[in-house]
């Protein structure tokens, strides 16, 4: 079937026929948007307001960017080209296929339009699947328990014909599935991750209001930081913007550890991800010249970030050293802060981060060749002699905060996602 068919379906029939992804609506008319020059269409989520630089950095993988909306970039990809993203990529939080999209103004039409999607492609006869959101907006279906019953069942119900069996085993690999309404039209998104992107796997030790890290890359990106430029965390807790900078600095990619729910699926590959994985390490700069650090006044905190850093097999590439922030001296003439202090948390309450924030002249006019770059739960941030050029918002869950880079006259020069 071609990538321009359209065609006229009967009442009856208005479920799509999919192929990853589905048929989309346009004025009553279903036209096939599936495969398109052995392509499939993904979606990659992320925090909101990092959409920008993810985009980028998919473009730069070699994906095509088709849109983009609040916490998701939609791409084209291939097999391959989908294996170096999830071994690559990282600021995206979790790998979607978009596996179908269909009108879907009640459950007869949700029943259909799930039932369509060819689920065998992707969980296999012994798998499980697990609807594991549901969420609808300006539909008429609203009752989340209800549209994951239903969509479970219809999927089933096409699995169990296909092998040939009553019920399925669910046995061997669980593989998580969302089903997303709005304005009456479905969109079924499968996980092609397993666990988050942002579990690199090298922090078993966290602590108190941690950043993740996808978030952390992310906000390299954000800052401009170059890899010639020194960059030092004054607030590192355990470590992630400090290592998350080593990690790129070298070109080591944040998937080489771990393993995706992709490769276990009928139509997944291991050995795409391999391969992926294999041409990822030639990559590496192992004597890249780096000058990182991180330091922190909680000894606890130093201990967790030096544990991770050698989880990481970075011990040797990331500096951390005890602390008080309001103390710390430049180890270079310019260079890049970039910090995530925990604003009344680790802190205590928000009116000692007050306090904090309004003792750090010193600390400022001693790193005043250097760019500052704080991330905090405020959006409006004074730092004594600094102002903001530019504030970031950034949603992460249930969490918002504030990325204020601020301006600095005659230090490493501006640009985001510097070398």
């Amino acid at each position: 079937m071609s990538s321009g068919f359209s065609a006229k379906l009967p009442r009856k029939k208005r479920a799509a026929r999919l192929f990853a992804p589905a048929l989309l609506t346009m004025g009553g008319q279903y036209r096939y948007t599936g495969r398109m020059n052995d392509t499939m269409l993904l979606a990659a989520s992320c925090a909101v307001g990092l959409e920008r630089i993810l985009s980028t950095e998919l473009e730069r993988l070699g994906a095509e960017p088709v849109g983009r909306s609040p916490g998701r970039v939609q791409v084209r990809a291939s097999d391959m080209l989908l294996a170096r993203i999830l071994v690559r990529s990282r600021i995206a939080d979790r790998i979607f296929l978009v596996a179908g999209r269909f009108p879907s103004a009640d459950f007869d039409q949700l029943f259909e339009g799930i039932k369509a999607i060819e689920w065998e492609r992707w969980i296999g006869k012994n798998d499980r699947l697990i609807i594991e959101k549901a969420r609808s907006l300006r539909s008429k279906l609203a009752a989340q328990n209800s549209i994951q019953s239903v969509t479970l069942k219809a999927a089933y119900e096409r699995l169990c014909s296909h092998y040939g069996v009553a019920t399925m085993a669910e046995s061997a690999t669980e593989h998580l599935a969302r089903v997303r309404l709005e304005d009456d039209e479905a969109t079924i998104e499968l996980d092609l991750c397993g666990s988050p992107l942002s579990r690199r796997g090298y922090r078993k030790n966290p602590t108190e209001a941690p950043l993740k890290e996808t978030v952390a890359a992310g906000l390299l990106f954000l800052s401009g930081w170059k890899r010639s430029y020194p960059l030092y965390d004054p607030f590192c807790g355990s470590g992630t913007i400090a290592i998350e900078a080593a990690l790129y600095g070298l070109d080591i990619a944040p998937g080489l550890g771990r393993s995706f729910s992709w490769e276990l699926m009928p139509s997944g590959s291991s050995t795409l991800i391999q391969q992926a994985k294999d041409h990822a390490r030639t990559l590496i700069q192992p004597e890249r010249e780096l000058l990182i650090a991180g330091s922190d006044a909680d000894q606890a905190a130093l201990q967790a970030a030096k544990a991770n850093a050698g989880l990481a097999k970075l011990e040797d590439r990331v500096r951390f050293f005890r602390s008080r922030a309001e103390e710390a001296a430049p180890f270079a003439a310019q260079g890049y802060i970039i910090t995530d202090p925990p604003y009344g948390k680790r802190l205590g309450s928000p009116e000692e981060a007050d306090e904090l924030y309004a003792s750090m002249g010193s600390f400022v006019e001693r790193f005043k060749a250097w760019q500052q770059c704080w991330i905090v739960d405020r959006e409006e941030l004074s730092l004594p002699g600094l102002k903001p050029a530019k504030c970031t918002k950034i949603v992460d869950g249930a969490e918002t905060r504030y990325f204020h880079r601020f301006k600095l006259e005659g230090g490493p020069s501006d640009g985001p996602g510097g070398r």
